[in-house]
């Protein structure tokens, strides 16, 4: 069996044509798509990078697994690995070498994130460049091409391929910006009003200080003629718009060069292809533009494509909407290739859906995590969204948020003080799954453990941001930022588990 797996970096699934993207941002994903089957409803379980590619290649999410936030891989986290975990929750391509595959990766993950830990298994490993995931796909197609012409007619083999393009920064040719300019910018939202309360929004990478990084020439100005300075108007959030979307494109028309190089050496017919991102991105949800530093679905929704030769093809171009996590994806990978699903592994498979069947134990709420700009946690039960913030980071968001995603898709309206019954629910349900998940490790939560550092917030320290916000003349935001970190330890902390 062939498996060629491409991951692609920042990736919104709203954005992709078979989606139901207005802009021709995807055509050979689109292909694929109409091949296979789609989910709408598949999300990280922890985020962004770090914790997301952790939770994937375990099979378990960050509470278990350690990984819960960006920094370097805690000394206690199982994701360094000992001999007792190897027997009972392999990492994922550990699993598939045991099987007989090559496990083949091209990616600078590893180097960009000091992930150590996400080489092994691989047989082979390729790094595309020293640019640590600021290299294009062109680049990473130097490199995997020529593995492809060489090796795709041979069997058994497992790639994953790992793009970078709808990251920031947005650097493909301008000619792939200025071809989306061509199409009317979607989406409407944020519109002119939104944008205009985002104004007054704190934190890093949002409408006001889009751009924070110091050691750049040009503070606070965009370095890329992709990416505005700012987002102070319509114009400008189009403008941010034609440069993702053209990245997207750019980073789909280098896929389309690997699908034809499987095509001459006579397999892309036979190759079981799975299309999916890390994480998302945000353009407005919580006030977060080109960033994904929240527990917004926007952010860890992410989009999931699968074209399985032998399984898919009666279901070809179907959506399925049931509740998926990442952690689910090694599990029913190894199911359809027949082996077993080690008992370590906390992800599902979902191979039936696959065949166009249905799930025996469907989930009814997903637990989601984060760890980059915040410390947050979520609940998810399809339309209402509870978040739980340990740590707000330079943001200012209360320590419990309750959003209707039917009416309220955007996350405009924190809705906790209108149902405080609804909260407390979620809220209980949270902790139970805490709880559950920390007497299986003996470990501690690690979300806790890391609770009183404030979060990576791209470099920016709490004085230096203050005194950018000063620069903007908005000292009545240093007095409501220094506010609400004085509430971190009595109202952001959640009073200890009972053991």
């Amino acid at each position: 069996m062939r498996i060629l797996y491409i991951d692609i970096d920042s990736l919104r699934p709203d954005h992709l044509g078979c989606y139901g993207y207005q802009r021709p941002t995807s055509p050979n994903i689109d292909r694929i798509a109409a091949q296979g089957i789609r989910f709408s409803n598949y999300f990280c379980s922890d985020s962004p990078c770090v914790p997301s590619r952790a939770a994937c290649f375990s099979a378990r999410p960050g509470i278990q697994n350690g990984v819960v936030a960006h920094e370097d891989t805690p000394a206690g986290s199982t994701m360094r690995y000992d001999h007792q975990t190897q027997d009972e929750a392999p990492l994922w391509m550990h699993h598939l070498v045991q099987a007989g595959m090559n496990t083949v990766s091209f990616s600078s993950y590893a180097n960009r994130h000091l992930a150590g830990w996400f080489h092994f298994g691989f047989r082979q490993f390729n790094l595309s460049s020293l640019k640590n995931g600021n290299e294009n796909a062109d680049e990473v197609n130097a490199v995997a091409l020529p593995w492809f012409e060489q090796h795709a007619h041979e069997d058994n083999w497992f790639v994953h391929l790992n793009y970078w393009d709808p990251h920031t920064s947005y650097t493909e040719p301008l000619s792939y910006m200025r071809h989306m300019e061509n199409f009317p910018a979607t989406p409407s939202w944020p519109d002119e009003e939104a944008i205009q309360e985002h104004q007054q929004t704190i934190g890093a990478r949002t409408a006001r200080l889009l751009w924070n990084d110091t050691i750049w020439e040009g503070y606070g100005k965009s370095q890329f003629p992709t990416m505005p300075d700012q987002i102070a108007n319509r114009g400008d959030f189009e403008h941010l718009m034609n440069g993702y979307d053209g990245a997207i494109r750019f980073v789909d028309e280098h896929i389309g060069h690997v699908f034809a190089a499987l095509e001459r050496q006579g397999v892309l017919d036979e190759t079981a292809i799975i299309i999916s991102a890390d994480h998302g991105e945000a353009f407005g949800e919580l006030g977060q533009y080109m960033e994904h530093g929240t527990v917004s679905p926007a952010v860890n929704r992410v989009p999931l494509i699968v074209k399985w030769p032998g399984i898919t093809e009666n279901i070809m171009g179907s959506q399925r909407d049931e509740l998926l996590l990442n952690i689910d994806l090694a599990p029913t990978v190894s199911d359809a290739l027949g082996l077993s699903i080690p008992r370590g592994w906390v992800g599902q498979s979902f191979l039936s859906l696959l065949e166009g069947q249905t799930l025996t134990a469907p989930r009814s709420e997903i637990m989601l995590s984060h760890g980059l700009h915040t410390r947050q946690r979520a609940v998810y039960d399809g339309r209402w969204l509870y978040i739980r913030t340990y740590h707000p980071g330079l943001f200012v968001y209360p320590p419990q948020m309750l959003f209707d995603l039917d009416n309220d898709p955007h996350q405009t309206s924190d809705l906790a003080e209108h149902h405080p019954e609804r909260v407390a629910q979620m809220d209980a349900q949270l902790r139970a799954w805490e709880h559950e998940n920390i007497a299986i490790t003996h470990q501690g939560d690690p979300m806790r453990a890391i609770q009183g550092s404030a979060p990576v917030m791209l470099g920016k320290s709490f004085v230096d941001f203050a005194e950018r916000l000063r620069k903007q003349n908005r000292e009545d935001d240093v007095q409501r930022l220094q506010t609400c970190w004085s509430r971190i330890e009595k109202d952001y902390t959640p009073q200890p588990i009972e053991q």
